[in-house]
């Protein structure tokens, strides 16, 4: 095996559990002629077994139980549990880091992230674990490292979806890089032309630019598709108030406000409230 290549653990398990059901059948049931029933209580014994000697992995799994179930509190004990005992469930370090990275502990959430990309074999996570560690550059400050990260993975998949095309593009324009950060966002488009981000994307771009009444167009197209877009709310609170229209920028601003901020909007909570302070 090449020392590079990825131990899938998983399907190692899965292999072992058929091994093993085999021969508690042979054993259990054609040399000791016992009821097929007694191959019930020999799964759970290899449960168990499982259990004790992958602890940590099975305490992730417990995560993943409680996240699938709704219930992120009780999901979030388990995951600190897991990570800290060096669980290998990818899964469950991915929503650990991806919930702290929310919080706004990115430099946790990176390291997480980096762990879970060594040893994932799940080609879901294959993507989703480079553009969330791009996230994390984002928040950290450095996004030649945020641009790199997602660059990569359009290198390997000839496939992207528009959050990723969206996300780099946002990164494009934080270095002022108009023109590709709008090429990508057409292309997310192309790909999806309901995707809100995008439109916000877009409007974002144009109020730059200085271009207002192009950057409104875009955000309302935005807001047609997500009413509660934060992002958009605040630009167009803005763009209201440099038309001197004091009653619809409060409100766009008070609809901002009230919407879910987190260290990932690209809004913030204090820049909503400078605004409003400013037209009070």
């Amino acid at each position: 095996m090449n020392k590079n290549e990825k131990i899938n653990l998983v399907k190692y398990w899965r292999y072992m559990f058929l091994g093993y059901m085999m021969l508690a059948w042979i054993v259990l049931v054609f040399f000791m002629d016992k009821s097929e029933w007694t191959l019930i209580p020999a799964f759970f014994v290899y449960l168990i077994a499982s259990a004790v000697v992958c602890h940590a992995y099975f305490i992730g799994m417990i995560g993943n139980f409680f996240y699938f179930i709704r219930k992120p509190d009780r999901a979030k004990v388990f995951y600190k549990k897991a990570v800290d005992m060096k669980t290998r469930n990818v899964k469950a370090l991915y929503n650990y880091a991806l919930d702290a990275l929310h919080e706004g502990r990115a430099d946790e959430a990176l390291a997480i992230f980096q762990r879970a990309e060594k040893i994932n074999t799940k080609p879901l996570f294959d993507k989703l674990i480079p553009l969330a560690i791009s996230s994390c550059y984002w928040v950290l400050g450095d996004i030649d490292k945020a641009i790199e990260a997602i660059e990569r993975l359009m290198e390997k998949y000839t496939y992207i979806n528009p959050n990723t095309l969206t996300t780099l593009a946002y990164f494009y324009m934080l270095k002022n890089d108009f023109d590709k950060a709008e090429e990508l966002t057409n292309k997310a488009l192309k790909d999806n032309g309901e995707y809100a981000p995008a439109w916000d994307n877009l409007g974002q771009i144009y109020y730059l630019k200085n271009d207002y009444q192009k950057a409104e167009e875009y955000f309302k197209k935005a807001l047609s598709y997500r009413e509660t877009m934060t992002e958009s709310l605040y630009y167009m609170g803005l763009i209201e108030k440099s038309k001197g229209n004091i009653a619809e920028a409060k409100e766009y601003l008070r609809k901002a406000g009230s919407g879910y901020i987190s260290a990932l909007s690209t809004v913030k909570k204090e820049d909503i409230d400078k605004a409003m302070e400013e037209l009070n």
